[in-house]
């Protein structure tokens, strides 16, 4: 049998072909572009017999024109069981062209789809490419089509279904042989269900479920739908059909990102959102990216669910098809990075979680350190008025209760390394411009410009040569103590972003008595960089530097 494939290059072509091939069938795909290596069996400059340059036997840019059992237009030498081909072709585009395309084929299936109204549009795609599809079919004696839709087809107000309910109508009413095959949501090697939830688990850990993911998914292996499509294709009693082809488990959408999270080992954080409000944001994705994460077509599927008959699928597919199961998910997450190559994560990968998991042992004791550091703290400074001697007692203090009373891997976490001190650099230049714009807008604030002039004194109290040494000594020890010390334990408990606020927050406590609200404000603020620098990087240096050209920046050099 010799199928044509319309739209045969695509993520559920590929598949079908590879299926089609394996039973014996020669593939002719049918799409606007043909796949990297293969040539336009079509063209008319094409000569007799001419294959894929890089078949083995074929020097590159020969052709073998003499191929045994290659037919006229085959272009991989490399299928001795089963032959393809790839003709350019556009559904709307040259009528006699398609007619040509599709003669000599004894069935056709059409998996044309498009998932932005950008270019095509729905109705060209869904609509018109179908009809134009099926009058080449009687011009070039087809008989056999199986057209692929998507399950819950209908007429909606929402372009998407509408033209696939309407390519449908249209198919029903030819006078062809038709099957009609509506797969759900599908997965598989270069999907965009499990792919695109991989990416955007791995770049951040808030996931905006569109709806509250309440929608009932009913995810489908694409080798399911090949297979379905395949039996469609055999089995002649299934003209005048339809079919769902859905999985097993119908679950809510909710339901499966924690199921994908879970199979890469990562926290998420799902926020409920209304679908109106995720619509203007797909809108801009469409319009900025050539391949956006999601498109406001599977934004309204996944919006109201997509789920079909799981008696019609096993029904065509003679067996119980496969389910999504975290080794499954893990499979085809080998390889997807984060979305756009950037994670927002603090870890994001297994080597980080490790780190972290060994450094939760520790927890425990903060139950106790915190407290006992906070209380040195606030009696040092009722003893002394003198703020640098109280932070010089106290950090001689907590710098050994660091080394030796928590147990984390010092010798890494001290490592020094070019990259951290250059991050570190960076990140000072930037917070120091940030609150440089903040001091701006305080200064207009009733008292707010006292508590910065009395920041400002603290340079003045004693001499740059004795109170340089003695910055440098605390920064040390609040980057040892409250950072590493509070942040790695409690991020390995509770998670990462608890880590850095609750280092954050404990610095902050740790400075009700040292100075004015304003100062609380800054602790807080630039405790939660510094411990995202320390969790982020798995290191001490990145935030010690950032600490200690911060302080030097506004106590020495250009106070705020």
């Amino acid at each position: 049998m010799r199928v044509a494939i319309a739209g045969g290059s695509g993520f559920v072509g590929r598949h079908l072909g590879e299926r089609l091939r394996a039973d014996g069938c020669a593939v002719r795909v049918l799409a606007r572009s043909c796949p990297q290596g293969q040539v336009d069996a079509g063209d008319a400059d094409c000569l007799k017999g001419q294959v894929n340059a890089g078949a083995a036997g074929c020097p590159q840019g020969q052709v073998d024109a003499g191929a045994a059992g290659c037919p006229e237009g085959q272009v991989d030498a490399g299928c001795p069981q089963g032959q393809v081909e790839c003709w350019r072709v556009d559904l709307v585009g040259d009528p006699a062209r398609l007619v040509a395309a599709l003669r000599g084929c004894d069935a056709v299936v059409n998996l044309v789809g498009v998932k932005t109204a950008r270019g095509q549009g729905f109705a060209a795609a869904h609509v018109e490419g179908v009809t134009r599809l099926i009058a080449a079919c009687e011009a070039a004696g087809v008989r056999r089509l199986v057209h692929v839709s998507v399950a819950g087809a209908r007429a909606d107000r929402r372009p998407y279904l509408d033209s696939k309910w309407r390519g449908e109508q249209a198919v029903m009413g030819s006078g062809l042989a038709w099957t009609i095959v509506r797969p759900g949501v599908i997965h598989g090697v270069g999907d965009d269900f499990v792919t695109q939830l991989v990416a955007m688990l791995r770049h951040a850990a808030v996931f905006p479920a569109p709806g509250g993911g309440t929608a009932l998914l009913q995810p489908v292996a694409v080798e399911d739908v090949a297979l379905a499509i395949a039996a469609a294709l055999r089995r002649p009693e299934t003209a005048g059909q339809g079919f769902d082809v859905v999985g097993p488990e119908a679950l809510p959408m909710r339901a499966w990102v924690r199921r994908v999270a879970e199979a890469l080992g990562l926290r998420v954080w799902l926020v409920a959102l209304p679908t109106a409000a995720l619509a203007p944001v797909v809108r801009l994705l469409e319009r900025v990216l050539a391949t956006p994460p999601l498109t406001r077509a599977q934004l309204g599927l996944l919006s109201e669910g997509v789920v079909g008959s799981l008696a019609e699928t096993r029904a065509l597919l003679g067996a119980e098809p496969r389910a999504l199961t975290p080794g499954r998910v893990a499979a085809l997450a080998e390889g997807v990075g984060p979305w756009l190559g950037v994670s927002l994560r603090l870890v994001a990968d297994e080597r980080g979680r490790e780190f972290l998991r060994g450094c939760g042992a520790s927890a425990g004791r903060l139950l106790w350190l915190v407290p006992l550091a906070a209380l040195l703290i606030a009696g040092l400074r009722a003893v002394t008025p003198d703020i640098w001697r109280c932070m010089l007692l106290a950090n001689l203090v907590l710098i050994p209760a660091a080394l030796f009373g928590l147990r984390l891997p010092w010798r890494a976490l001290l490592r020094p390394g070019l990259s951290y001190m250059l991050v570190g650099t960076a990140a000072a230049a930037l917070l120091y411009g940030l609150a440089w714009l903040a001091a701006l807008g305080l200064r207009a604030v009733p008292g707010a410009a006292g508590q910065l002039a009395a920041l400002n004194l603290w340079g003045e109290l004693l001499p740059l040569w004795q109170a340089l040494p003695i910055l440098l000594l605390v920064v040390f020890g609040e980057e040892l103590f409250w950072r590493a010390g509070v942040a790695l334990p409690v991020a390995a408990r509770l998670g990462p972003w608890w880590g850095c606020a609750a280092s954050a927050l404990a610095f902050t406590l740790a400075h009700l008595r040292v100075g004015p609200p304003l100062l609380w404000l800054a602790a807080f603020g630039c405790g939660f960089v510094w411990a995202w620098m320390v969790v982020r990087w798995r290191s001490v240096v990145p935030g010690l530097v950032c600490h200690a050209l911060w302080d030097v920046a506004v106590v020495f050099v250009a106070p705020l």
